[in-house]
């Protein structure tokens, strides 16, 4: 299929400020782009853009959860209009369950105990009395732990439902073996909810996703490059695995429609960095020739995973991908001088600081709020730094993390470190070029707009070299040849 764009192409002047080039016409063919030429008035007007229209390198969001995103379609959804107290949690549950066929699941997403005024979760006893006819899953906001009732109890595993906090049904980090246990959602609809977030991603200017769930297998890969193939998915999808071992059955699984792009780590504290099962699956992942991306929220797990690499065995095969360090949400310097030296890059999410501002500044002393997320310091002492959205943790929404990297302000509006920001040309960086990087494209340092390169870009409609990155809104996407419309707002 043959597309023509035209535009006026943004890029990064040398002294690091986003400029405006001008005009050109560039035609693609079979999803790359075939010729790039300065427009003229005697160039045919056709296709898409114009003179004035502004072009951008299409986003990469390096760490989502699609599947988990979709499934949150199908699930009540807290996340936007979180609960004050738990009389209204637990009205909101009954509400809802009220509606649903008998005996089926009530999936509950984006709950977090921080915004309820009792600072607690409900008990055992107030679920049941909300939802006593059906089967209650509450998946906290991390997706490191859910509250069940009683009969969600009664209809997971034995071995699993010992382990929950007896009186609040709490279970913490076994998200993978309990959405194995209760996986009884309607499989047509999570096809479609895939569909509607490949669009989403698509009209917010998101041309390359990396999957980074801890649970992907082989049948996760199947399932995502079936949506790819069926082009629910149109981005670059790249899918880490849980374990190495999974590798063989999940390049057949794949079809050549995702890429196996390594294997994820669950650390969620520094003991679990340091066990004799951590190291030896960072081993098999090395004599896969796969990096590894381990989870590292808090400073002491970021010491372990480094440790842990470094006494990791060498990589074999030819793979320039780097291993990464998820998330380093408290970062203080001598981490910071650490990962400078250790050639891990680090995969971070300064949405956070916009969409989770009030609960750091409530549970996180203030002389180390610089150290949350601290992109600038990471990049001065020579981090290679990409950015992910984690969604649905928080929306993928690009304007969350361009405004979080480039002002630290909080939605209450409170600068969380200001000495961190970076500009608005660095904070494109993050998820266009660093992330190319990140992944080990050979061609991550060549221009954007280049013969030969995917045909993946953003025609914007508003100029970003004059209401800065936050003003970020996709009018059209193109993704390998194919036109999206942008978002609505």
């Amino acid at each position: 299929m043959r597309l023509v764009v035209t535009g006026r192409p943004l890029s990064r002047a040398r002294g690091g400020a986003l400029v405006l080039g001008g005009p050109v016409r560039l035609e693609s063919r079979r999803g790359r782009i075939e010729r790039v030429q300065p427009w003229t008035h005697r160039c045919a007007v056709e296709g898409e853009g114009s003179a004035e229209a502004i072009l951008a390198p299409a986003l990469s969001d390096s760490h989502a959860h699609l599947v988990a995103a979709a499934s949150a379609r199908t699930a009540l959804d807290l996340a936007a209009e979180p609960a004050r107290d738990l009389p209204a949690l637990l009205a909101r549950l009954r509400a809802h369950s009220e509606r649903l066929p008998s005996g089926s699941w009530l999936r509950v997403r984006g709950y977090d105990e921080f915004h309820l005024t009792e600072r607690r979760h409900p008990t055992l006893g107030e679920l049941d009395a909300a939802v006593p006819a059906h089967a209650l899953r509450l998946r906290h906001a991390t997706l490191h732990a859910s509250v069940l009732n009683t009969r969600a109890l009664d209809r997971i595993d034995p071995a699993l439902r010992s382990m929950a906090v007896v009186g609040d049904g709490l279970l913490v980090g076994q998200e993978e073996v309990l959405s194995r246990s209760s996986a009884d959602r309607d499989s047509h609809a999570l096809v479609r909810a895939i569909a509607l977030i490949g669009s989403e991603l698509a009209s917010l200017g998101i041309g390359c996703v990396d999957d980074i769930t801890a649970s992907n297998d082989a049948g996760r890969v199947g399932l995502l490059a079936d949506a790819v193939e069926s082009g629910a998915l149109p981005q670059r999808i790249r899918v880490w695995l849980r374990d190495a071992d999974d590798l063989s059955a999940a390049r057949v699984a794949a079809r050549g429609h995702v890429e196996i792009a390594g294997v994820k780590l669950l650390a969620t504290n520094e003991e679990d960095a340091r066990t004799s099962e951590f190291r030896t699956a960072i081993s098999r992942a090395r004599d896969a020739g796969m990096p590894v991306a381990i989870h590292a929220v808090e400073p002491d797990v970021v010491g372990g995973a480094l440790d842990a690499l470094a006494g990791a065995p060498q990589r074999r095969g030819a793979v320039v991908a780097l291993d990464r360090l998820e998330h380093c949400s408290l970062c203080p310097p001598h981490l910071i001088e650490r990962l400078g030296a250790s050639r891990v890059a680090v995969v971070t999410q300064p949405g956070f600081l916009v969409a989770r501002g009030p609960k750091y500044r409530r549970e996180v002393e203030a002389p180390l709020w610089p150290w949350l997320y601290p992109i600038r310091s990471l990049r001065r002492a020579g981090v290679l730094v990409a950015t992910g959205s984690d969604a649905p943790v928080i929306s993928p929404d690009p304007r969350l993390g361009f405004v979080g990297a480039t002002t630290r302000r909080s939605s209450d509006g409170v600068v969380l470190g200001d000495g961190e920001t970076i500009s608005d040309a660095e904070a494109l960086d993050l998820c266009t070029r660093a992330a190319a990087r990140v992944r080990g494209d050979a061609d991550a340092d060549l221009p954007w707009l280049r013969l030969g390169a995917r045909a993946d870009l953003v025609l914007l409609r508003d100029d970003p070299t004059r209401g800065g990155l936050g003003s970020w809104r996709a009018a059209r996407t193109v993704i390998g040849g194919r036109v999206w419309a942008g978002a609505a707002s």
